[in-house]
Formats: C-alpha cells, sequence, structure tokens
C-alpha cells in the first residue's frame, strides 16, 4: 500500500464558528475548538487508528497559532512534545524524516490560508453584499475558486504555492515507496504526511493534488477538527486521487 496525506482542519475559533473568512488573522482556538481537536484525536490518532503516529513521516502545518495548537493538541508524534521547524521559503527540500526521539512540525507558509484580502472577517453574505455594491457580480453569486479575492490572492496565485508542497510531497513518498531490489517491494511500511490547516487551503491542496484546477473546484466542505486522506488509485503513483470513503479494515 503507498503512503496517504492526512489533511486536518484547526479546531473551532469564534470567527469559524460565525462564518467569518479567516486569512491573515491569527484568531486562536476557542475552548469548544480545543476539546473538537482532542475528540478527533480520540477518535483518529493512535496505534490501529487511522493515523498512526509511527507510520508518520513528516509534519506540515500553517503559521497560524490556531493550526500549530491543533498539531500540538493531536498529539501525533511518539512523545509528549514536538519541534516545530519555521520554513521561510518556498524551495524544495530534501532534508530527511524527523528523527524517533521527536516529532517534527515543519511551518510552512505553503498552507497558510487562502488570502482573503477585502473580505477578511466578513461571512459570505457580508461579501455577495460588497460585491454588489462595487458592481462586481456580473449576476453571479461570489465564487472564490473562480473570482478569488479583491485585495488578496487570486485562485491561480494559491494554485502555484500548493503546487510547490505537492512537488515536495510527492518527492518524500516515491523516495520511500522506492523498492530495495528490481521487482521487490520497500523494506519499510510507506510513510504517511500529515498537513494541518484551514478550511479553504485544504480543499485547493485536494484538488492539486488530484491535478485538477481550482477553476472546477466546489465547496469540499471539511469541518472543523476534521480529516480528509489524499492517495492513490490502485496504489499507483501515476494515478493520485481523493479519498472519498475508507472500508473498514484499511
Amino acid at each position: 500500500m503507498t503512503a496517504r496525506v492526512f489533511l486536518i482542519r484547526h479546531g473551532e475559533t469564534e470567527w469559524s464558528k460565525g462564518g467569518k473568512h479567516t486569512g491573515s488573522s491569527d484568531i486562536p482556538l476557542s475552548h469548544e475548538g480545543e476539546k473538537q481537536v482532542e475528540e478527533a484525536r480520540a477518535a483518529f490518532v493512535g496505534e490501529g487508528k487511522l493515523i498512526n503516529p509511527q507510520d508518520i513521516g513528516r509534519i506540515y502545518c500553517s503559521p497560524k497559532g490556531r493550526a500549530r495548537r491543533t498539531a500540538e493538541l493531536l498529539h501525533l508524534g511518539l512523545h509528549s512534545h514536538h519541534h516545530f521547524k519555521e520554513r521561510d521559503g518556498f524551495s524544495v527540500s530534501t532534508s530527511s524524516a524527523p528523527s524517533s526521539n521527536s516529532t517534527i512540525v515543519e511551518i510552512t507558509p505553503w498552507l497558510q490560508e487562502w488570502d482573503y484580502g477585502d473580505y477578511e472577517g466578513l461571512t459570505i453574505d457580508e461579501v455577495h453584499e460588497l460585491r454588489k455594491e462595487r458592481h462586481l457580480d456580473n449576476g453571479k453569486r461570489w465564487n472564490i475558486w473562480r473570482d478569488g479575492c479583491e485585495g488578496g490572492e487570486s485562485p491561480e496565485q494559491v494554485s502555484d504555492r500548493l503546487d510547490h508542497l505537492v512537488h515536495e510531497m510527492r518527492i518524500e513518498i516515491e523516495r520511500n515507496t522506492r523498492p530495495t531490489a528490481a521487482n521487490t517491494p520497500p523494506s519499510q511500511k510507506p510513510k504517511n504526511i500529515v498537513c494541518v490547516a484551514h478550511g479553504h487551503i485544504l480543499a485547493a491542496l485536494a484538488l492539486r493534488w488530484a491535478e485538477q484546477p481550482l477553476k472546477n473546484g466546489m465547496r469540499m466542505l471539511i469541518e472543523t477538527a476534521g480529516v480528509a486522506v489524499l492517495g492513490y488509485e490502485h496504489d499507483n503513483l501515476n494515478e493520485p486521487a481523493i479519498t472519498l470513503g475508507r472500508g473498514p479494515r484499511r
């Protein structure tokens, strides 16, 4: 079986509870948000569960505090502590997997939430009203996948930065999946990857993983503290896929 990529959205904040677009604002997890993450940990993280920390080879995280706190509460490492490694650039990394003594959480701007620009802090109804006032709706309701955000990022800009991350993850997976000799399976179990971030950017990452342009996007919902899975059809590295449902024994 090939490695999988787990997408985990941060827990609830006061803004996400109110439906406000939260990109650059660093809104912390609410008490309920921390509880959601703890419940997700109990359900999904651990030996014999969907996300086994022993099978994780790499963890990526958004720079925002709500995502960092989520990564801490999930206890994704074999030990109770994590080391956060700041990445300030977009270059492809070929660093090795974390050591067995601790879990490295790589903080990367690739997973920063979509820059909402003028729509920061607004609900979707408020965005529609603003665009109507500015004569931008052209008879159509706002669609972030098509229209992007005034004063913020376009779909093309988001796609470009996520493609760096997709490329790096595939390099990592291919390296860990490479057979030890001709016609023989890899010597060790493939290492999975975890990405902890935000709703829109994780949905966009899923689309780019499946090699779909963001203009084809729809509202792919990942609930707060929810988990989505990316993988490969037929365990073929040339067939990246989004897993919509899993069997009970996988």
